[in-house]
């Protein structure tokens, strides 16, 4: 055996001079999508897959010493060198083998036969027949290779690579490629020849065709595709569905790629109950810091809604749109930032979001926002500003208040034994009723708001297991406000606005100062238990709240922004019983609160308990609205919050605001989870229920119809075996006996590909007679991986329904 380390040059030249010959394939290879991990069939499908090796960052890889093993070896001076048997090259991380190699050290021709093996750390090559090269012109071929790239089951063949001019120009011929395991290829990609210019973006393939088994399916007589990381204009995977409400939906998009720094994507979504709509969307990138898109959806005549019979009258030619911009901008290192998200639909199109679930724009409450936002960022300061409209969703709804601009300013120092802070806002409120509906008829109230909050927060006692803090907010607003005459005000304003038969509402400047104190106390006590090894702990964390504001009258003020606060367990110690700024309410209140923890003999919460109710010394007297009843009562609802993990698999949650004075509740939400690990089994039975929550049926336009919201839902997630995975929702409204969501679903993954089949009934809602209908939902969706996927909806299973989505409302330390 003849061994050396140094000064061989034509082994060290037969290895470099493969690789230009490998990178056509592993470069071809990378060129198409490399497949998502799959979660439960990592382990079965990918153990024969290499892993990725690397040379050191800094490191030369051609500069490294070369090792070379041969049985035997003859070489002449100028002649030719000859290795024979068991041939073995080693670089760094890279590894050539051969039973035969040889060297013209004249012409510079180089051949290796049989059993030929190239290892990089990125792709494994492997030939039992020919490799020929010259080290001079860089020519090389190599026939009937086979690759594998490491760290991911992309594989495949060539009956011969011809590399020229300088390894530039590639030549595939009966080359394959497919991510199934060997032995296991349900698909696989041929193609008859495969040229590949490695100074374009794009390698060129004829005669190709999609094989599933050995059955030809699909059959490209020519196609492009990318050789580097960059996109490609052409058409993407179609998808379809099948839904009740628009019935047969076939989505084609189109891509374009513009610029390197622009594209646009380009749909048709033919519906055979509504007819063709064209999407478009056009995202941009000046540079990092700055990027946008504009999206647009035009239906231009929706069969539904093209005839004077329509139950929307505003619609009755049938055009309906939707047009969305979104920008971002950073400056200044990100200390200045900008955002800007504008969604509109046509006017009185109140139902475009529930008959086509655009993936734009931020809907709140049927209210479609339309945004721009700026702010300057510091460590202890910062300065904001939005400017925010609506489009009202609701017929029947009154449009919000405008805020043209908002301009907040904050500040923040932490001192060795006080924190303050300084907040201040500026917001002018306009109103624009272009949107004019039979509840919105004459001239609502506006006004500019000025608010001034210095707030000063002083540990009194600060010490291991108990501490007592004490704040001190003073609270100035000015109001400019603009109401019209009460003839021209709009009447539902003159309602919630007049008592004693006068309007309160009050033209012209309207000031409000208002002190606060705020004290917040509590212990922390624990113990060790018997339970985990006699290593758990159970603390006991009792605390109490006294919060003091003066009365004063705000009847003359109109509602901008303000709202009445969701009561739970965390509002119970807030300083608000609002939201918002236009109402600040008196408060003379103590409020108790014990919560209880247990941890586990590592530290983790398994147990959490809360409870807490206020108790009123003198009952408030702000109301939101004149109109609104005043309110005697002492104490507030009883608030519970509990959260447990009863096992690593059993999880719990319930939580409950039970009104004391009148002995019911007042709303509530459980949940019971079982869940085997993250992706494959998950089972959760969860329950609502919110007094009044619900519209009658019946009569849903009459709010004093309202009935208790009373839902019960069940979602599952279970594995049939390792190759099928069931799953779905249900959710019932009890005291209305109605079916809301119902979904089942059923999912094959196999190691290469995967079908995902789904049924989805529901109520869809409808804001014009508000009476929702029932709507029946299909998708299919097929993927190959790492090639692609035809259909609709997600390739991996998901807990979400259409209406409801899927909510782990465990408030543990430790949660999943």
């Amino acid at each position: 055996m003849t061994k050396r380390t140094a000064g061989i040059t034509g082994p060290l030249a037969l290895t470099l001079g493969l690789v230009p010959v490998l990178a056509p394939t592993a470069g071809w290879a990378a060129s198409l999508p490399t497949p998502p991990a799959t979660g439960m069939l990592d382990g079965l499908c990918y153990d024969y897959v290499p892993k990725v090796e690397k040379t050191p960052t800094g490191v030369d890889a051609n500069a490294l010493p070369v090792e070379v093993d041969a049985d035997r070896l003859e070489a002449k001076q100028g002649g030719t060198a000859v290795y024979q048997g068991d041939v073995k090259v080693r670089q760094g991380v890279r590894k050539f083998d051969s039973d035969y190699a040889q060297l013209d050290q004249q012409t510079k021709d180089v051949i290796a036969i049989g059993n030929i093996y190239y290892n990089d750390g990125q792709i494994t090559v492997t030939s039992d027949k020919t490799l020929k090269s010259n080290l001079d012109t860089k020519n090389s071929e190599l026939e009937e290779g086979k690759y594998q790239v490491h760290g991911s089951p992309v594989r495949g063949s060539a009956q011969r690579v011809t590399m020229t001019n300088n390894n530039q120009n590639i030549t595939l011929e009966g080359a394959q490629y497919t991510t199934c395991p060997p032995g296991q290829e349900v698909w696989t990609l041929k193609a008859g020849s495969i040229d590949i210019d490695q100074n374009e973006v794009f390698g060129e393939a004829w005669n190709a065709s999609l094989w599933l088994y050995d059955y030809p399916v699909f059959y490209f007589p020519y196609i492009n595709f990318p050789i580097k990381d960059q996109r490609k204009t052409g058409l993407l995977y179609p998808g379809y569905t099948q839904s009740s409400g628009n019935g047969m939906e076939l989505i084609q998009p189109f891509y374009w790629n513009i610029a390197p720094n622009y594209d646009a994507t380009i749909t048709q979504r033919f519906m055979d109950r509504r007819g063709l709509m064209e999407q478009v969307e056009f995202r941009y990138m000046l540079d990092p810091r700055h990027s946008g898109s504009l999206y647009a959806e035009n239906l231009a005549s929706d069969k539904q809604y093209d005839d004077l019979d329509s139950l929307n009258r505003y619609l009755d030619d049938g055009h309906r749109y939707l047009f969305n911009t979104r920008h971002s901008s950073s400056f200044m290192d990100g200390a200045l930032r900008m955002n800007l998200d504008y969604t509109k639909v046509r006017d009185h199109d109140f139902n475009y979001f529930n008959d086509f679930s655009p993936k734009v724009g931020v809907q709140v409450d049927n209210q479609l926002q339309q945004s721009f936002r700026a702010g300057y960022y510091q460590d202890n300061w910062n300065l904001t500003t939005e400017a925010r409209s609506y489009q009202i969703l609701l017929p029947t709804a009154r449009l919000p208040h405008s805020m043209l601009p908002r301009i907040n300013h904050n500040y923040y120092h932490q001192g060795s034994w006080y924190d303050f802070a300084l907040n201040n806002e500026l917001t002018k409120f306009d109103y624009s009723g272009n949107q004019a509906t039979a509840a919105q008829t004459g001239e609502r109230y506006t006004a500019t708001r000025l608010h001034l909050a210095p707030t000063l927060t002083m540990p009194l006692v600060d010490a291991p297991g108990y501490y007592l803090t004490s704040q001190y907010r003073l609270m100035y607003t000015s109001y400019n406000q603009d109401v019209p005459d009460s003839g021209q005000l709009y009447a539902y304003d003159r309602n919630l606005f007049t008592k004693d038969g006068q309007l309160t509402l009050k033209d012209g400047t309207i000031s409000r100062t208002l002190p606060s104190l705020r004290l917040k106390g509590g212990f922390n006590f624990d113990r060790t238990l018997t339970w985990f090894d006699g290593k758990g702990t159970q603390t006991m964390e009792p605390e109490v709240q006294y919060l003091y504001v003066p009365y004063k009258n705000q009847d003359e003020i109109g509602i901008y922004d303000s709202t009445d606060m969701r009561q739970d367990y965390y509002s119970l110690f807030s300083d608000r019983r609002f939201a918002g700024l236009d109402r600040i309410s008196d408060a003379n209140r103590i409020t108790t609160g014990l919560t209880s923890r247990v941890y586990d003999n590592v530290g983790d919460e398994r147990l959490r308990l809360a409870v807490a109710q206020a108790f009123e010394m003198t009952p408030p007297k702000v109301r939101l609205y004149p109109s609104d009843s005043s309110s005697s009562s002492s104490r507030s609802l009883l608030s519970f919050e509990g959260d447990a993990r009863v096992t690593d698999n059993w999880f719990a949650h319930a939580g409950t605001q039970y009104d004391t004075e009148h002995g019911e509740f007042n709303a509530g939400n459980a949940a019971v989870e079982f869940r085997a690990d993250a992706d494959r089994l998950v089972s959760q039975l969860n329950y609502r229920f919110i007094k009044d929550g619900n519209y009658d049926l019946e009569d849903p336009f009459n709010r004093n119809m309202a009935k208790d919201l009373n839902q019960v839902g069940l979602v599952m997630m279970a594995p049939i075996d390792r190759q099928w995975q069931a799953y779905g929702g249900y959710y019932r409204d009890v005291e209305q006996d109605i079916n809301i969501d119902r979904k089942l679903g059923i999912k094959y993954d196999s190691c290469c590909w995967s079908i995902n089949l789904s049924m989805e009934w529901h109520n869809k809602p409808d804001n014009v007679t508000m009476m929702p209908t029932s709507e029946r939902t299909i998708g299919l969706q097929f993927e190959m991986k790492g090639l692609g996927s035809v259909g609709t909806g997600g390739r991996s299973v998901t807990l979400d329904t259409e209406l409801l989505p899927y909510v782990r409302p465990f408030n543990l330390k430790d949660q999943q």
